[in-house]
């Protein structure tokens, strides 16, 4: 019976092998029995093989995914399928898009990954006026009528979706915006935030969709792709093995760079408790898509974080080594004639975007600003021919606007080959109120609420209600302003407040011994034209009445004076940062000169002038040499004096302590960052202020010198520093958040 049993045990296996090798005749496959005994699926000649590469997220753990890619591509590995998810969709879009794995090494590396996830419209394209027409507040609140916006992220994304679109415009437009139509076919992973639902986008504006794939959760806002709000795919689809098998891939090569938080493991703060909840719900699901995989590729990333922007080339080369260390295993699974095939990617003619004529640009998402207002900002125009690189700058003066979310372009084509660019933007809701505060050694805590209406009238003007408090200094009043009036190069900046000023009046000793006390009521009219973004000029007539007296005249209550005054300026500014500088050169002239004067008094007028320049050194050092002179016609009321000192303007001396007709101020700064985005500065200087004109000499210049740490904050610039001179003065200056 035993030899029957085992008859019939051996009758059975060769049955079934018998029908194992049928099937395999039936669909074009053959089975091997490898050495160890496990089975290896290979595929005929006959077949036409697909490869497949599924691609993880991982934040910057993803750009690993490049050593893979030149790995494979050394190899002559084909890949006919790609899929990305986060990184990966990034990595994976712009391989189908063209770019191979050394084109990609390079791209990572020229890329400012400090600014990238900066928000802030890039220096180079914010208008100037701007730039000094707005108070820097350090928490904003939105709204639109009674609701309140609440942000979909800490970061919008916008310049990260610039980068994307240079360099896959040109692809997306000759594959007619077809994924299957790129170099190698291509799908982005994402999710859907309405209703959960993962979508592989095939086809439509590559840049979004990439950046949609990225959208991580609370961190960057969503992609909206066709009207749908889209988020990172690796909430729900870690490793999309799934997609590129529906896309039609025999063979898939996955690569995983998310590893899971280890099961049992307590998590120790915030970010792993965050991260071990998603692990949680997407553990099951990732096991099912790694299942999926003919090949698993794992780089040993060690501890480098996925937020971690630097190391390039360890990661690059970790991918390399994990892909080459699984080739045996790629090659065993693809016959040896599809390798020596050798196969090509399907060819595109990038050239077709720069050729296009522009037949049609139209604005999509616009509400309360004009479309006529975007367009003028745009720089190209229907009939120009199109170019890249002045399309992007245009998104980029769109943005600089501070009036969207989110700016970006869409390329089709017309019916009659022309090409049609539509400007997509998501409008901020248009009321802000502000609200700013900040510490200085002389004044103490000062702030100030200023609500915006932006957009009053559908030319991007801005109406600023503002209230400014301090012990020094208040302020209560209302402006408004356009950077681009009716969309052309001219400027208005118009108001009306109250404001009141206590500065103290020192002895040489540096001793105060009285403060003053000026109040005004001041109409302002001012108009100018910027015909470039960094160059304003701008002139009008402020008209302002003054009482002021000093504390020990009580007696005799306030003077009062009524003053009309003309007023002009010329403001070049081409600094990258309005408050600590890397590079750029800042010249400003302006002056004044009274109008309307009493017949026992004399007219007046004044004039200054700022030439600085900032000038980057190796090593993250930098220097910034400056010049400021100031002068008049020797008839200033006190109300009217040039005000000078505090660390960098006469060091030792308090801020504001030197009062003057005419002051004269040579110096030079010397930064070096020691720390990321903290610096130390060291500051000489040499001048003084003068009431007449003849007792300008060299020798009556006095040195000063200071030194300390400054940095860039959320609450803005903070400043330490100890400033003495040849005097013997010295003084302490401390200063937290923006000068208002």
């Amino acid at each position: 019976m035993e030899q029957v049993s085992i008859q019939i045990r051996v009758f059975k296996l060769s049955l079934a092998i018998l029908l194992i090798l049928l099937e395999s005749i039936l669909n074009g496959q053959e089975f091997n029995i490898s050495k160890s005994g496990t089975t290896t699926k290979n595929f005929s000649s006959g077949k036409d093989l697909k490869i497949g590469l599924a691609l993880s997220g991982g934040g910057a753990r993803g750009i690993a995914h490049i050593g893979v890619i030149i790995a494979l591509e050394e190899e002559g590995i084909p890949i006919d399928y790609i899929a990305g998810t986060s990184m990966g969709s990034i990595v994976g879009g712009l391989y189908a898009a063209g770019y191979n794995g050394k084109d990609q090494k390079n791209i990572v590396h020229q890329i400012d990954w400090e600014s990238i996830f900066n928000e802030n419209p890039e220096p180079g394209f914010e208008l100037i006026s701007k730039r000094y027409g707005m108070m820097e507040s350090i928490v904003t609140l939105r709204f639109k009528f009674w609701d309140v916006y609440i942000p979909f992220g800490l970061m919008n994304g916008q310049r990260i979706n610039d980068e994307l679109f240079k360099y896959t415009a040109q692809a997306n437009y000759a594959a007619k915006s077809n994924f299957d139509s790129l170099s190698i076919p291509y799908r982005s992973v994402v999710v859907d935030i309405s209703t959960g639902e993962v979508v592989a986008i095939d086809k439509g504006n590559l840049a979004q969709s990439i950046r949609g794939s990225m959208a991580i959760p609370f961190l960057f806002y969503p992609a909206k792709i066709n009207d749908r709000y889209m988020v990172d795919g690796g909430v729900l689809n870690v490793i999309p093995t799934d997609v590129v098998k529906n896309m039609g891939a025999d063979i898939i090569i996955g690569v995983d760079l998310e590893g899971l938080f280890p099961l049992g493991k307590e998590p120790t703060n915030l970010m792993e408790i965050a991260d071990h909840t998603i692990d949680i719900m997407i553990r099951e699901l990732k096991q099912k898509n790694i299942a999926l995989a003919d090949v698993l590729i794992e780089p040993q990333l060690g501890q480098h974080s996925s937020t971690d922007y630097s190391k390039f080339d360890s990661l690059i080369e970790k991918g390399y080594r994990a892909a080459k260390d699984k080739m045996e295993e790629i090659k065993r699974k693809i016959p040896q004639e599809i390798l020596l095939k050798r196969k090509t990617k399907h060819w595109l003619d990038l050239t077709l975007l720069e050729k296009s004529i522009i037949g049609e640009i139209n604005v999509i998402g616009n509400e309360y600003l004009f479309s006529e207002a975007i367009l003028d900002d745009f720089l190209l125009s229907v009939g120009d021919k199109f170019n890249l690189d002045i399309a992007i700058n245009g998104t980029k003066n769109i943005y600089a606007s501070n009036l969207f979310n989110n700016v970006w372009l869409e390329l089709d084509t017309l019916a009659n080959e022309k090409l049609k660019v539509s400007i997509n933007v998501v409008e901020k809701y248009p009321r802000t109120i502000g609200f700013g505060v900040n510490y200085r050694e002389d004044e103490g805590v000062s702030g100030f609420v200023q609500i915006i209406h932006f957009n009053l009238f559908g030319w991007g003007e801005r109406l600023m209600p503002l209230f400014r408090f301090g012990k020094l200094r208040t302020k209560v009043g209302v402006e408004m302003a356009n950077d681009r009036l009716f969309g052309t190069p001219l400027t208005f900046h118009n108001g009306l407040y109250y404001e009141s000023e206590y500065p103290y009046l020192y002895n040489s000793a540096g001793d105060q011994y009285d403060q003053m006390d000026f109040k005004r009521v001041v109409g302002l009219f001012s108009t100018g034209v910027q015909p470039y973004r960094k160059i304003l000029i701008s002139g009008g007539l402020r008209w302002e009445r003054i009482w002021y007296k000093n504390s020990r005249n009580t007696a005799n209550g306030y003077n009062r004076k009524d003053n009309l005054f003309l007023f002009g300026k010329i403001n070049i500014d081409n600094t990258d940062n309005r408050y600590l500088p890397t590079k750029g050169i800042r010249f400003v002239v302006e002056g004044e000169t009274i109008l309307n004067y009493e017949k026992n008094t004399q007219p007046f007028s004044k004039m200054s002038t700022e030439l600085s320049g900032v000038f980057p050194l190796p090593f993250k050092q930098r220097i910034n040499p400056f010049v400021k002179i100031g002068t008049s016609n020797e008839k200033l009321p006190i109300y009217e004096k040039f005000r000078i000192g505090g660390s960098l303007i006469m060091p030792g001396f308090s801020r504001d302590e030197l009062w003057g007709n005419h002051y004269a101020i040579f110096g030079i700064s010397y930064f070096i960052e020691t720390i990321k985005k903290i610096n130390f500065q060291f500051n000489v200087t040499y001048g003084n202020v003068f009431e007449k004109y003849s007792d300008f000499r060299w020798d009556n210049l006095i040195v000063g010198i200071s030194a300390g740490i400054v940095a860039l904050s959320p609450i803005g610039p903070i400043a330490l520093l100890y400033g003495l001179n040849e005097l013997g003065r010295d003084q302490v200056y401390l200063s937290l958040g923006y000068e208002f």
